[in-house]
């Protein structure tokens, strides 16, 4: 039964950072969607407002935060808490990747993806 615990242990750890960063993409989308704006040549963009940096922030301190936790909770070979720190590493990761593909959604539009 410990291969179990471990997996339980895993997915607990995977499932902690996408809890997190899911409404965390989702605020990041609607921000870019309505405060996005590019432009090189003639910078013709408007400020943006006081909060537009806020998600791209917090997605950054989240993941120091979430990376630091596992490096602390990784263990012995085959315990538990090593089967966490992994699932953390790993939802850290697609969190990040989730987080990212909202950001890039909402600044270029939908429409640029199909």
């Amino acid at each position: 039964m410990p291969i179990m615990g471990q997996l339980r242990a895993f997915g607990k750890g995977l499932s902690l950072p996408l809890i997190v960063y899911a409404p965390l993409s989702v605020i990041s989308y609607f921000n870019e969607a309505y405060n996005g704006c590019f432009e090189l040549i003639v910078g013709s963009c408007p400020q943006p407002p006081s909060y537009y940096h806020l998600p791209r922030l917090a997605a950054l301190f989240v993941t120091l935060i979430f990376l630091i936790y596992a490096w602390g909770e990784r263990g012995d070979h085959g315990s538990h808490e090593r089967g966490f720190s992994k699932g953390l590493v790993l939802g850290t990761f697609l969190g990040v990747l989730t987080f990212l593909f909202f950001w890039f959604v909402g600044f270029w539009g939908w429409e640029d993806l199909i």
